[in-house]
């Protein structure tokens, strides 16, 4: 993709750098050299949405298909299609890419967002699907929870009034950028994306193990900070000594320090916490708590501890809030796919 020239936006980007770097290397900080107060008593866990590849592809799903695969045959036109399975309905389903990718573009963004931003998301779920689709079987969906697919009876009955309004939105985002999809090496890229960053995008070996000897150098970390003023940026939960036994299989947990030890990455994501003398990766703590994102700090409660989330995903590719806060800072979907998955090719795009 073509490099574009934005001098106010890179100063922009340079401002908010530097509070991001405040921000994420604080709390480490702080924890280990600074006494956490006492907190109120613990509270419910923020529970965590189902996941679904805005949130948290399992492992299993994303590294495992391989990142050597061609193109797939089909493209715009009458015989692009996705086959779907419904857990809602129990059903398999064959439905035409524009309309999977207008009802996927509806369950996993605000349609009020910039149209870049939805252009950019638009891009990255259609290289994703297509990636999973050439490697064969079943895209797995949830009409009933609006994971990934939603028929248009569905949107028609949510929406009332406004069904037009969003239709149109859908419509105009998805003509515009239908059959781009994204490449590295001639082969479609892990266009795995997110809701909202930590400050900044992880290095998908730093989530993704198994997946870390893979060519995917396009998914390195990255500077997010606009991330930082989103709603849902940060959340918390609070869970006694024997709920946290319980979720995470410990016993014996020490009072005064139940969790030491932690290890992070520059944006803040745990890498390593130690935990009633077992080594428990951030993402699997995040996994077993319900926390909306691995990047999380703690202080005691009276009988337990409360934990301060940043973010909200697994935080590797595509930050959704990042690709709104570059949008309305001028950015246009090219750039924003550019700056998520550095090295990437946009194909199937006219000249800008």
């Amino acid at each position: 993709m073509k490099k574009s020239s934005r001098p106010a936006l890179k100063r922009l980007f340079l401002c908010f750098l530097l509070l991001y770097l405040l921000i994420t290397l604080l709390p480490p900080l702080l924890y280990y050299y600074v006494p956490g107060p006492t907190a109120s008593a613990p509270g419910q866990a923020v529970p965590e949405p189902t996941p679904g590849p805005a949130l948290s592809p399992a492992p299993s799903q994303d590294p495992g298909v391989s990142s050597a695969l061609p193109e797939p045959a089909a493209g715009p036109g009458s015989s692009d299609s996705f086959t779907l399975y419904d857990s809602a309905t129990e059903k398999s389903l064959t439905v035409p890419a524009r309309e999977f990718l207008m009802a996927d573009l509806a369950c996993e963004m605000d349609l009020h967002a910039p149209k870049e931003a939805l252009k950019a998301q638009a891009v990255a779920a259609y290289t994703y699907y297509s990636r999973q689709r050439a490697a064969g079987g079943e895209i797995a969906c949830d009409s009933g929870k609006w994971l990934v697919y939603v028929p248009e009876e569905v949107m028609r009955e949510r929406w009332g009034e406004d069904y037009e309004e969003y239709r149109q939105i859908l419509s105009g985002v998805v003509d515009e950028v239908y059959g781009q999809t994204l490449t590295y090496g001639g082969e479609l890229i892990l266009a795995s994306y997110f809701a909202i960053s930590p400050g900044g995008t992880e290095s998908v070996q730093n989530v993704w193990a198994e997946d870390a000897e893979k060519d995917h150098p396009y998914l390195q970390a990255v500077a997010s900070p606009g991330d930082m003023f989103s709603d849902g940026y940060l959340s918390y939960a609070g869970f006694t000594l024997e709920e946290l036994e319980g979720a995470l299989g410990v016993s014996g947990l020490d009072p005064e320090e139940p969790l030491s030890g932690a290890e992070y990455t520059p944006s803040g994501t745990v890498l390593s916490v130690d935990i009633g003398g077992e080594s428990f990766t951030g993402q699997e703590v995040r996994a077993a708590l319900g926390l909306r994102s691995a990047a999380f700090t703690w202080e005691p409660t009276e009988g337990g501890l409360r934990f301060t989330v940043r973010g909200w995903g697994h935080g590797v590719g595509l930050s959704q809030a990042g690709a709104v806060f570059m949008a309305k800072a001028g950015a246009g979907y090219r750039e924003i796919l550019e700056h998520y998955y550095p090295g990437a090719e946009l194909k199937g795009a006219g000249p800008e």
